[in-house]
């Protein structure tokens, strides 16, 4: 894919680029002077979305054509948008060192069947190959992961011809976990009177039973009665 880039004039400032809708650029690397550009930047979100950075580019500065990588992309924290790109100059004859994405493909028994949640702990394989080689992405297929103890590790990955692995092969690439489940409350429930505010009747003094006090009263009059 084709990009066409400008010798940008260091004397205007890169906010006044991105406000006549040009991308500030730095293009850099083996055998190549560095050099600040601008470029279009609706051509090159075009692009982008199509190669991503793990393509290589024909990067052409006046009339000379460069095959490049996007190695830095920097975004504004308010909006969000492309505010800087970085290209490195390759030899297609060397290996390159470089990030590829994953792309995920099928689907999870544990998560379609168990209810289980995709956990992702890589986002890109560390590889080494010849630029010719380099793939877009990495290719997962997550339909092996049957049970909460399936994993998938960089040593599971099949890469394409031409591509080594620079990452540790036991490193986990994506996992099912289990789903979360709702605390349940150990509080205890309620008693009725606790609900409705009553108040519990006092318990009679051990000893003395209901309407005692009747009766020796009783007795106590007809002592007297007696007396007189």
């Amino acid at each position: 894919m084709l990009l066409e880039a400008k010798i940008r004039n260091e004397k205007v400032k890169a906010k006044n680029l991105r406000r006549l809708k040009k991308l500030p650029a730095v293009f850099y690397g083996a055998g190549a002077p560095t050099l600040s550009l601008e470029l279009d930047y609706k051509e090159f979100r075009k692009v982008y979305k199509t190669a991503g950075e793990s393509a290589i580019l024909d990067l052409k500065i006046g009339d000379k054509i460069y095959n490049v990588l996007i190695h830095d992309l920097q975004f504004d924290p308010i909006t969000d948008e492309i505010s800087h790109v970085d290209f490195i100059n390759v030899a297609m004859d060397k290996p390159i060192d470089t990030e590829v994405p994953f792309e995920f493909v099928g689907i999870a028994p544990a998560v379609k069947d168990l209810g289980g949640v995709l956990s992702q702990q890589k986002q890109f394989l560390r590889v080494r190959c010849l630029p010719k080689d380099l793939p877009r992405s990495i290719t997962v297929d997550i339909s092996v992961l049957a049970t909460f103890h399936d994993s998938i590790h960089v040593e599971n990955l099949i890469l394409p011809n031409g591509v080594k692995s620079l990452d540790d092969p036991k490193l986990t690439v994506i996992t099912v976990v289990p789903p979360k489940k709702e605390e349940e409350s150990t509080a205890p429930l309620p008693t009725a009177a606790e609900v409705t505010g009553a108040v519990a009747p006092e318990t009679p003094e051990a000893g003395t039973k209901t309407g005692d006090s009747g009766e020796k009263s009783s007795k106590t009059e007809k002592s007297a009665s007696k007396d007189n």
